[in-house]
């Protein structure tokens, strides 16, 4: 699964990636601790005008026909996603990419929880494979009402980092994030792209625990510890 990432690479570097502008309505942030439920840079094609736009959407996807958040999970399983009745729609058409420089996870041993830091081996920043939805309604009062929403997609773990989780969310190639957005690729090549532009290898260290808190936001949650 992914519940947590960072970014603190600008957003015009990803719009660059991609191809794209940034929307007007972004305001750039250096986050090191990125909890669901807020506000995060995603980049699609714009269905009114078919331009490529990265801009704010609200990370924990929301069906349009949805009038609360009791279905609203921040990742979705890339293998059943063209299935499942909530996501079908959006991975056939709706797909988005999402800005970051490492995701965190945890592994766990015994009782304990060890935070891993990771990213692909190249160390450059790269986009998430997501599906998106316009939370069309939701009560007027909740900060995504209206908003483009979205869930990062997840998948068997590449060998080298299957010791820390048995999921981990498809990184995209940079080829692979500027055909994902495509809406006119069908589920079979947009699977495709998923088995075939997703980043080969990956580095991982330890963290502290205290990335549990999104409150903890500071370049020293990436520090790697020691473990006993």
């Amino acid at each position: 699964m992914c519940g947590r990432y960072g970014r603190y690479t600008p957003g015009e570097r990803f719009a660059g990636i991609i191809k794209g502008t940034v929307s007007t309505r972004f305001t750039d942030d250096v986050r090191y601790n990125r909890p669901p439920g807020t506000f995060q840079l995603i980049g699609l094609l714009n269905p009114d005008d078919g331009a490529t736009t990265l801009g704010p959407a609200w990370w924990s996807f929301i069906p349009s026909w949805a009038t609360d958040t009791k279905l609203s999970p921040v990742n979705a399983r890339s293998e059943t996603a063209a299935e499942k009745k909530m996501f079908a729609k959006a991975f056939a058409h709706q797909r988005c990419v999402v800005a970051a420089d490492y995701w965190i996870e945890w592994s766990r041993d015994g009782d304990e929880n060890q935070p891993y830091a990771i990213r692909p081996a190249d160390g450059e920043p790269f986009f998430f494979a997501g599906i998106w939805s316009k939370a069309s309604r939701l009560p007027d009062d909740h900060s995504a009402a209206g908003e483009v929403t979205f869930a990062i997609l997840t998948a068997e773990p590449n060998a080298d980092i299957a010791h820390i989780h048995k999921r981990q969310p498809q990184a995209l190639t940079n080829a692979g994030a500027r055909s994902w957005i495509d809406p006119d690729m069908d589920a079979g090549q947009a699977q495709e792209i998923l088995q075939d532009e997703r980043h080969s290898s990956y580095e991982s260290w330890p963290i502290a625990p205290r990335v549990g808190s999104p409150k903890n936001d500071d370049p020293a949650i990436l520090d790697r510890v020691e473990l006993g």
